[in-house]
């Protein structure tokens, strides 16, 4: 490599690690006996913006090599840039976990009870974060993080009616609905956009769409979308694949995997979503 080649070769590296440290977010440890993880995406200026509770899946936060994986700083990076804060919250390292999929759904060492307490912990931190506009803070969850949403949201629960910090609005990407469903005083505390894939054999849309149909037409909004020929994790960059090791279904496995369009619908859908109901 010649001399001048080298020099902008280094540069460019430099330029490349506050982009990378950047996408790790800051860390930050939530006040309670739990000591829960997160890592903070604020925006900088003086004027108060939203901010946005992001719920990871049972797969957990953190890849293989214990950074942030790829989904949440892609959804933090869309989130920022739309001048929106971001608390990817961890809900596992501090209990000492690093995953739950493999569990079987009522045998999961997390609870959505836990991770309920989880939401109301991380609200009560972002309301008091300077620069963070109090009445204006989203829930933002995928799978059982997405359960967790549904969970958080459930007017009928007078714990959570109790809490004192509440979402303006919230995204639930393809969760599991069978428990809302089969609560006949299960309502919305707050505005909802829920996105499926039309093929989910993880987390079938059928109660969903179920649990849409009656809530639909009741406020607070019950926004629905269905994507055609989309699996579980429809708006990951992976290829569609069979995974092993599914404690929740009956075979042990659940085709996984993201769809362009839909990815785009999607993220496109959300946008809208949040724009109508944070004004």
């Amino acid at each position: 490599m010649r001399p001048g080649q080298l020099a902008r070769h280094l540069a460019g590296l430099l330029l490349l690690v506050p982009l990378l440290a950047w996408a790790q977010g800051q860390a930050v440890v939530l006040p309670g006996a739990v000591g829960l993880t997160g890592r903070w995406f604020p925006v900088a200026g003086a004027q108060p913006r939203p901010a946005v509770l992001a719920l990871h899946g049972c797969g957990g936060m953190l890849d293989r090599q214990g950074r942030l994986n790829e989904l949440q700083q892609r959804y933090a990076a869309d989130l920022n840039g739309a001048q929106m804060h971001v608390l990817a919250l961890d809900s596992f390292t501090a209990r000492g976990l690093r995953s739950i999929c493999e569990f079987p759904a009522s045998k999961r060492p997390v609870t959505l009870q836990d991770r309920r307490d989880d939401v109301a912990a991380a609200l009560r931190w972002l309301a008091a974060q300077p620069g963070v506009d109090a009445t204006r803070l989203v829930l933002l969850g995928w799978s059982n993080g997405a359960q967790t949403v549904l969970a958080a949201l459930d007017a009928s629960d007078p714990a959570v009616q109790a809490r004192g910090v509440h979402p303006r609005a919230a995204v639930a990407h393809y969760p599991g609905c069978s428990a809302p469903l089969k609560n006949r005083h299960y309502r919305l505390q707050a505005p909802l956009l829920m996105q499926l894939g039309e093929r989910d054999d993880w987390t079938a849309p059928g109660p969903c769409v179920a649990l849409h149909k009656r809530l639909g037409k009741q406020a607070p909004r019950f926004e629905l979308e269905v994507y055609p020929g989309s699996y579980h994790a429809f708006d990951s960059m992976n290829p569609v694949r069979v995974r092993g090791h599914v404690g929740s279904t009956r075979s042990g496995t659940a085709t996984v995997g993201g769809n362009p369009a839909a990815r785009a619908a999607a993220r496109e859908r959300m946008r809208q979503f949040l724009e109508e109901q944070l004004r």
